[in-house]
C-alpha cells in the first residue's frame, strides 16, 4: 500500500461524539459527567464497604496485577450490586442528554447507528492492510493447488455506504481504502467485484442495504451483493450442478440490531428497531444437497455476514445459491472475523472430501485493519505451518 493509509493516531469523527465540547451545551451539563462520577465514587465506596464478597480480599500478595485482576473479576464486578445500574444509568443520561452510546457505537441521523470501528484508524493500518493483501494472496495459491478459484466479496464499511446519515465523514484516509483494496486483489488476479458501486446504486428509502440498529446487510443487501457476484462466477466456468429454489419471506417483525445494546434505555425510548421480512429459500427441484450427497461447487466462507445462526435474518448464502442456481456450501462462522473461519476450512474434512470449484470469501472491509497472528507476508495459512 501507499503511504496514504498511513496513520499515526485514532481520530474521533466530528459531529457524532465530543457533543460536550460543543459551546451551545449549558455550562451546568458539562460539568454533570464529573459529578456523575463523584456520586458513583462516594456511593460505590459506601457499597463496597458494606458488600461482604467486597470485604473478601484474594489470598496471597496484594501488590501484584494478578491478585488485583482476579479482585475485581470476582468480587468487585461479580456482587457489588451498584455497578451494573451505575454503568446503566450513565449510558441512559448521556444518550438523553448529550445523544451519545457508549464507546463502541456512534449515533448518526434519522434513528441511523454505526459501529465506532468504521472511523477508528491506528499506525498500523497500512502494515495489516499490506498483511491482509499477502496473506489472500498466499490463500489464493493454496487454494489453487486444490484446483479451486477464489472470488473475494469485500463488504464495504455501512458509514461508506451511509456517510449521509452518519454526521460525520469517514476519516479521509479510510476514503480510498475499499477501492484500492479491490484493485491491488485484481490486480493479483484475484477477482473482487465492486459491492461498494452496487450496494450504494441500489439503495433506497424502501430498500435499504444495511439495518439501521445493526452492523449488517439487510436481507436485500445480500440479494445486491449476490447478484453482483454471481456473473463474475459464472464468468470463471465452473461446472455448477443445477439447483432451483422457490423464494418466500416470513412476516415482518422487529429486529433489535446488535448496536442497540450501545445505549442502555428501556425500549421505546431509543431508536427504532428495523422491521425485517426475513427470506426463505427453498430447493425446489429434486435435488438435496448434502443430504443428497450431491457434489458442491461453491463454497461461501466468511463472518456473520454469512453464517447460518438465529440471528442471521439475511440469508446470504441463500441468495448467492439462488442467484447462482447452484447449491453452496456454507463454511462461513459467527464472531471470528474473516481470518479464522478461512484458516478452518482450508485444513478441514469438507474441503478435503468436497473440493469446490469456486470459494467465496467474505471479507468486511473493517476488518482490514484487525490485527490476526501469522498474516503478515512471511507466514502462510495454518494449513501450511
Amino acid at each position: 500500500m501507499t503511504n496514504k493509509f498511513e496513520h499515526q493516531h485514532q481520530l474521533k469523527p466530528e459531529g457524532i461524539k465530543g457533543n460536550l465540547d460543543n459551546p451551545a451545551v449549558p455550562k451546568l451539563l458539562r460539568w454533570l459527567p464529573t459529578a456523575f462520577l463523584l456520586s458513583v465514587i462516594g456511593l460505590g465506596a459506601v457499597g463496597t464497604l458494606l458488600t461482604p464478597e467486597a470485604r473478601r480480599w484474594p489470598a496471597g500478595p496484594l501488590l501484584t496485577g494478578e491478585a488485583q485482576a482476579e479482585y475485581e473479576k470476582q468480587n468487585l464486578d461479580a456482587h457489588v450490586p451498584w455497578r451494573g445500574p451505575s454503568v446503566d444509568l450513565w449510558g441512559g443520561l448521556n444518550y438523553r442528554l448529550f445523544g451519545e452510546a457508549r464507546d463502541g457505537a456512534l449515533i448518526g441521523k434519522n434513528g441511523w447507528l454505526f459501529s465506532s470501528e468504521e472511523f477508528q484508524t491506528g499506525k498500523n493500518d497500512a502494515q495489516e492492510i499490506r498483511n491482509k493483501l499477502a496473506y489472500i494472496g498466499q490463500v489464493r495459491d493454496e487454494l489453487a493447488r486444490g484446483g479451486s478459484k477464489l472470488v473475494v466479496a469485500l463488504i464495504p464499511t455501512k458509514a461508506r455506504i451511509y456517510a449521509d446519515q452518519t454526521g460525520a465523514k469517514v476519516p479521509a484516509q479510510w476514503q480510498p481504502v475499499y477501492q484500492e483494496f479491490r484493485r491491488r486483489l485484481e490486480k493479483a488476479g484475484i477477482a473482487a467485484p465492486d459491492l461498494e458501486a452496487a450496494l450504494s446504486a441500489a439503495r433506497k428509502p424502501s430498500h435499504e442495504v444495511f439495518l439501521h440498529t445493526d452492523t449488517h446487510w439487510t436481507p436485500f443487501g445480500a440479494v445486491i451483493a449476490a447478484q453482483t457476484l454471481a456473473p463474475v462466477i459464472r464468468a470463471m466456468q465452473p461446472d455448477l450442478p443445477p439447483a432451483s429454489y422457490s423464494t418466500g419471506a416470513k412476516p415482518a417483525a422487529q429486529r433489535r440490531g446488535d448496536l442497540l445494546r450501545f445505549i442502555p434505555v428501556p425500549a421505546g425510548q431509543g431508536p427504532k428497531p428495523d422491521t425485517v421480512q426475513e427470506p426463505e429459500y427453498t430447493r425446489s427441484d429434486s435435488g438435496g444437497g448434502l443430504l443428497a450427497d450431491e457434489p458442491l461447487a461453491v463454497t461461501l466462507v466468511g463472518t456473520s455476514y454469512s453464517a447460518p445462526s438465529k440471528e442471521n435474518v439475511w440469508h446470504f448464502a441463500g441468495a448467492l445459491g439462488r442467484a447462482l442456481n447452484t447449491e453452496v456450501l456454507n463454511a462461513a462462522q459467527e464472531g471470528r472475523g474473516p481470518i479464522l473461519p478461512m484458516r478452518d476450512y482450508l485444513s478441514s474434512k469438507e474441503r478435503r472430501d468436497n473440493p469446490p470449484k469456486v470459494v467465496v470469501w467474505e471479507i468486511p472491509e473493517r476488518f482490514l485493519r484487525v490485527e490476526y497472528p501469522n498474516t503478515d507476508k512471511n507466514s502462510g495459512p495454518s494449513v501450511m505451518e
